[in-house]
């Protein structure tokens, strides 16, 4: 049986929220943990995949407007202003939820293409935390959860996750996050260089890779394990080593295609390597 949350009373809104986003499998679930270390921020949590939909749908909305949209609304700026108090209707949820902290810090891999949109509608301060691991890491387990739920690793899944790698860091050059948005390589989590950037990048100086998941008090559940995404690296400390066999020749071929242009700006060699 599920348990319930315990909702404290009302309380202040937090004074900004940090997004930490990134490719599927690619350290955003360690990296937001890290971030959660902090006194200033919530424990850690699951991710807030709930509230990706109200960004999907202020896309479609923008998107349809002179078909649909524009048949509810006056103009554009109404229909942000619209999602923005559903968003902050949500995000004020699990701040309550979370005990209310000063820093809200939160993640979902699939919301990451949306952190222009949610930096355009969000009323609050906010700050995006982009994660990157090189992509053959990525791909292979990605493969591991593919296989693990019975399914095959086939050549059009292969070049539909290397495409849905690279637009997971679509927004990198955007300029609406310019001063708002810090990327990290999951390679460097724990050079003392990466823990004192994110400190003084999000303002929590008590950020500390050595309380990482010390707090949450949480036994791995037999069905947890069962579950095709789970990592035996979750609630342990940092471990940046390789777990699994390396990709395929031929993955690493298309992988080394499709991702060409990230893996050159961010170091990622064609042999697996990091510079």
């Amino acid at each position: 049986m599920t348990q319930q949350p315990v909702i404290p009373p009302e309380g202040d809104p937090p004074s900004k929220v940090v997004f930490v986003g990134g490719a599927p499998r690619s350290g955003t679930s360690v990296t937001h943990a890290l971030l959660c270390t902090a006194p200033a921020a919530n424990r850690y949590h699951p991710e807030i995949s709930y509230v990706r939909p109200v960004l999907e749908s202020y896309g479609v909305g923008i998107e349809k407007w002179q078909g649909h949209t524009s048949g509810f609304f006056r103009e554009p700026e109404h229909f942000k202003l619209h999602i923005r108090k559903l968003v902050t209707m949500q995000l004020t949820y699990i701040a309550r939820v979370l005990a209310y902290p000063r820093v809200l810090c939160v993640k979902d891999p699939l919301l990451t293409p949306y952190f222009p949109m949610m930096r355009e509608v969000l009323g609050w301060p906010s700050q995006y935390v982009t994660v990157l691991r090189h992509p053959h890491n990525v791909m292979r387990s990605l493969q591991e959860v593919v296989e693990r739920e019975g399914n095959e690793f086939d050549d059009e899944l292969i070049h539909f996750a290397a495409h849905d790698y690279l637009n997971s860091y679509a927004h990198i050059d955007d300029p609406i996050l310019e001063g708002v948005l810090m990327c990290l390589r999951y390679e460097d989590l724990n050079e003392p260089e990466t823990i004192q950037a994110l400190r003084e990048f999000t303002g929590m100086p008590g950020i500390n890779p050595d309380n990482i998941w010390k707090e949450d008090g949480h036994e791995t559940t037999a069905e947890e394990q069962a579950d095709p995404w789970y990592s035996p690296k979750y609630h342990g400390k940092i471990d940046l080593s390789s777990r699994l066999s390396p990709l395929s020749p031929h993955i690493r071929e298309v992988v080394n295609e499709v991702c060409a242009p990230l893996m050159e700006e961010f170091g990622y060699l064609p042999d697996g390597s990091c510079e």
